[in-house]
């Protein structure tokens, strides 16, 4: 599933099919009937149920995984049945993954160039000035407009 030249260890998880029911969203669109419906470990192909999942987890096949930094992600995706049953409500399933990962490390920069946060200057808060009065101090309000001189212009 995934190439060996990316990941240093083969594809690790459990997986498990989800059946069409028919529906169309927002109603469930897939399902399984959890007492027989059983996750698939892609390592040594074994059966697990839902409440065998921490059991699965503790195999030493995993644990060499979780020693290796690998984490545990939840991931689904639809495909095309192989062998659709005559029954069948539609012609995708649904597959529920339990699948481990190498968690995301960003990469040094490569190329010379400085990331966007470093290059755009950061906000600085200035420092608050004390407000300046508009008027002198010996400013007189105007008490009645015959008493201004200047002329309107027109």
């Amino acid at each position: 599933m995934y190439e060996k030249t990316k990941f240093d260890k083969a594809f690790c998880g459990l997986q498990m099919r989800l059946f069409p029911t028919g529906n169309a969203s927002p109603k469930y669109e897939y399902s399984g009937e959890a007492s027989k419906v059983k996750f698939t470990c892609s390592l040594t192909k074994r059966k697990y149920s839902l409440s065998q999942v921490n059991e699965w987890f503790n195999t030493p096949e995993v644990q060499e995984y979780t020693k290796a930094g690998y984490v545990l992600k939840y991931m689904t995706k639809t495909q095309e049945m192989q062998n659709p049953s005559q029954y069948a409500k539609g012609n995708l399933e649904q597959i529920f993954c339990l699948v481990m990962v190498k968690p995301y490390k960003p990469q040094p920069n490569v190329d010379g160039f400085k990331p966007i946060g470093q290059t755009i200057p950061q906000y600085t808060p200035q420092p608050m000035t004390q407000a300046q009065p508009s008027a002198p101090d010996h400013a007189m309000p105007v008490e009645k407009m015959s008493d201004m001189d200047d002329e309107i212009p027109f």
